[in-house]
């Protein structure tokens, strides 16, 4: 229960003090019972004993009975961004990110669909006009799935906008963003793939490989030349062939790589997530939700999912017989490390940013907090 509480629909600022205390802390190991959570300026600044009182000017959280975990990082949503992509306005990134709130996310890459040029401009700009006016949301870049990818694998990807790598055309979209693209999925096996991959790993940008039908040998070689990451293991690509491992081979071979998964028992069956954590093992897996708002296209195929990334934890302890530590790493430290922002996010830990969502047994969001600031209510 949070003392002198704010009224509904607000971002609350604490003013620069919150303590969080009586919860079970979520910590990267293990989970700690009797300590108390400190937060000054946006930033944890101490870990306690709950014999520790906190002095008068700090708002208080009683987390009794619950969990105090780090934020959730979704790497990969599209939500109201793909919906509204080549019309988006500051207030459809504003309910977004309340949306994201909600199931505890306090940091996620709002990811783009296959479409022209002019419309992927229209949205990097204002989503870069967002992020500069709210330097406090947990909208934290970009994920750009598409155009460059495999037609044969396209998946939901709309065809008629799939095309080949020509720099002159991203280059529009990468100076536009201003450094607000974080990861770039592609299909490097296309005509182009490879000079992509360069210009990726030039530009720091993370490059994923995803809706692809490379061959274990093409992935390995890539892997070499910088790629990092696999886009939703099992979809929009060929299965394992024990004559050719492939894309799905290689992911789980490859220590350079890591892979998301979305951990919704439909789009992967759950047996076969338990496989490939088990295989790859935790710290190579991160959960994403891939949420649209919707599942299925007219003709069937699955066209993203309805998922939320604190059910994602949920089902992946269900689903691969995991404790929850380890479920909650793949949603925050691991996302963290594939942005390179493990520095301040992704953990609780003295001096990173105070990004905590407080959850009970069932994974149900109390309270999201976002560099210091309690968002409220959430139910």
């Amino acid at each position: 229960m949070l003392t002198n509480p704010a009224p509904a629909n607000r971002i609350v600022n604490m003013n620069d003090r919150l303590c969080i205390r009586n919860g079970r802390l979520v910590l990267r190991e293990r989970i700690e019972k009797n300590k108390s959570l400190f937060m000054a300026r946006g930033k944890i600044v101490d870990i306690a004993k709950n014999t520790k009182t906190p002095l008068k000017e700090f708002k208080t959280i009683d987390a009794r009975g619950l969990y105090v975990s780090p934020g959730l990082i979704d790497i990969h949503v599209h939500g109201l961004f793909a919906d509204r992509i080549g019309r988006l306005e500051e207030d459809d990134l504003r309910r977004m990110c309340g949306q994201m709130a909600k199931a505890g996310i306090t940091g996620f890459l709002a990811t783009t669909v296959s479409l022209p040029t002019q419309a992927l401009l229209k949205a990097t700009n204002t989503a870069k006009s967002f992020v500069k006016n709210n330097p406090d949301t947990n909208l934290l870049g970009l994920h750009l799935e598409g155009p460059y990818l495999n037609p044969s694998a396209r998946g939901a990807q709309n065809n008629n906008y799939l095309r080949i790598f020509k720099a002159d055309d991203l280059k529009k979209i990468f100076s536009a963003a201003d450094g607000l693209i974080k990861i770039m999925t592609f299909a490097p096996e296309c005509k182009n793939g490879v000079k992509l991959l360069a210009f990726l790993v030039k530009h720091g940008i993370v490059p994923a490989i995803g809706h692809s039908q490379a061959t274990y040998k093409e992935v390995k070689e890539c892997a070499k030349k910088g790629l990092k990451h696999v886009t939703h293991l099992f979809n929009a690509m060929p299965g394992f062939d024990h004559s050719e491992p492939g894309l799905i081979g290689a992911a789980l071979d490859l220590k350079r790589l890591t892979f998301d998964i979305i951990a919704d028992g439909i789009h992967v069956h759950p047996a076969s997530v338990k496989f490939v954590i088990k295989t790859k093992g935790v710290d190579g897996v991160i959960l994403i939700s891939d949420n649209v708002y919707k599942m299925r296209l007219p003709d069937g195929r699955l066209a993203g999912s309805v998922l939320n990334l604190n059910q994602a934890v949920k089902n992946v302890m269900k689903f691969a017989d995991i404790d929850l530590q380890d479920a909650v790493k793949m949603a925050t430290i691991n996302p963290a490390k594939l942005l390179g922002i493990q520095d301040r996010k992704g953990s609780l830990q003295v001096g990173k940013d105070a990004d905590i969502v407080i959850f009970d047994d069932n994974l149900k969001v109390k309270y999201t907090i976002i560099k210091g600031n309690i968002v409220t209510p959430l139910l």
